[in-house]
């Protein structure tokens, strides 16, 4: 009895794994990983900004300001409008209350955030001070990817799909079974890496002391899909 409900158990998670419908006959489900490893060719900045005024208005004018001395400064650095994104807004009123519930206004906070991508990694660190120097607040995120994403994806995506398949041939060959028709394919998952095992760099925050040149590097970025698939088995 226990071993019915041993199998049974396995049975549930294979179908969980999967997330595909399972044959009536013989199958087997197995899951595939590829990965495509290249060195990135561009990195991905989002550069925010941030006003505080008495009113809103000369917040929101000053930030923009200052996002306008960065789209104009951009086109010197190779970066194409289509790379660029620059429609945030958020203007608010800062506000507190006191002990006896009374509001306190500590005035009003615009901010934008801007989206670029930079395609000359060498002139990385001569960017962000450019963006430093005209304004912005601080630089959230930098990652790093490669122009042929959507190529390197597609052929990642091949080798899950071979793998799936081998694992399958050597897991029913060992069974005295071979490997027949794929049932079913699901489960396709994207995740991107870089050889340190993140894609971003920490967070720069304006402190008002000089910030000194600084060098980024960026050894591999990593491309990976996973597959689970089910394959009839033939007996």
């Amino acid at each position: 009895m226990r071993a019915v409900l041993g199998l049974v158990l396995m049975m549930v998670v294979c179908v969980a794994m999967a997330g595909t419908p399972l044959p009536d006959g013989p199958h087997i489900v197995v899951a595939g990983e590829g990965k495509v490893t290249v060195t990135p060719d561009s990195a991905r900045v989002s550069v925010g900004f941030e006003q505080r005024a008495s009113q809103p208005l000369p917040a929101k004018q000053t930030v923009d300001r200052q996002v306008n001395a960065l789209l104009a400064g951009s086109e010197r650095f190779g970066i194409a409008e289509k790379d660029i994104h620059a429609s945030d807004l958020n203007v608010s009123e800062d506000v507190d209350y006191d002990d006896k519930g009374r509001r306190i206004s500590n005035g009003h906070v615009a901010g934008r955030r801007v989206g670029m991508i930079l395609k000359d990694l060498d002139r990385l660190n001569e960017f962000l001070d450019f963006c430093l120097s005209v304004g912005a607040s601080d630089i959230s995120q930098v990652s790093f990817e490669s122009s042929r994403a959507a190529e390197l994806r597609v052929e990642a995506k091949r080798k899950a799909v071979a793998s799936a398949r081998e694992k399958g041939e050597e897991m029913a060959k060992a069974f005295g079974t071979r490997l027949g028709q794929v049932y079913s394919i699901d489960s396709i998952n994207s995740r991107t890496a870089d050889g340190w095992g993140a894609t971003t760099l920490d967070r720069i925050q304006v402190t008002g002391s000089r910030l000194e040149t600084g060098r980024y590097l960026q050894p591999t970025v990593d491309y990976s899909e996973s597959v689970h698939a089910v394959f009839e088995l033939v007996r």
